[in-house]
């Protein structure tokens, strides 16, 4: 058996962050869908509870998984955006069971609320988790400037003294800048 490294724990983290998303993205979508006019959602009922399961179900595995140092304190935001989102709506539930769809319009903003703040949650751990992460370091930020304007200097004085091999060099610099901005800066995926 092998030691966990850095890369390797970063790696496991990620993972288990993209899996409570895939996992809660259909949740939260259909939540929110609810959430705009419980009035108009004949199903509501039967649906809430499942939903309210559900929400529970990934503050369960939000607790399960070890944050990384420096990502404990966007980590634990992101439970406490799910424990109280899964409060709304079992109060929302608890309402529509008891008076029905009418009477859960005065929770309405709350619960949409409670429901945006776990959204905002994973965005701000997305955004700590990339700017914590070991492959950006400051260093790495100036190489693409540097290719950037190596390579147009180097664009420029082949034109200059007309050598199209140095001109060429020039452009391949510019391009290798390119990637460098795409490796360090990956996309994520939107819930």
């Amino acid at each position: 058996m092998r030691p966990i490294t850095g890369s390797d724990a970063a790696q496991g983290y990620e993972s288990a962050l993209d899996e409570l998303r895939r996992e809660l993205g259909p949740t939260l979508r259909a939540l929110e869908f609810a959430a705009t006019d419980p009035t108009s959602h004949d199903e509501l009922e039967d649906e809430l509870p499942q939903l309210q399961y559900a929400l529970h179900i990934a503050a369960e595995r939000a607790l399960d998984i070890e944050p990384l140092p420096g990502l404990e304190e966007a980590h634990q935001d992101l439970q406490v955006a799910l424990a109280i989102a899964r409060e709304e709506t079992a109060q929302v539930t608890e309402t529509v069971d008891e008076a029905g769809p009418a009477a859960a319009e005065p929770l309405v903003w709350e619960w949409r609320g409670a429901l945006f703040g776990v959204r905002l949650a994973l965005q701000r751990l997305d955004a700590t988790a990339s700017f914590a992460s070991p492959e950006h370091r400051p260093g790495r930020t100036i190489q693409p400037v540097l290719l950037v304007a190596v390579g147009v200097l180097v664009v420029l004085g082949g034109a200059l003294v007309e050598l199209w091999p140095v001109w060429a060099l020039g452009l391949i610099l510019v391009t290798l800048s390119t990637a460098y901005t795409n490796r360090d800066y990956p996309t994520r995926p939107n819930l």
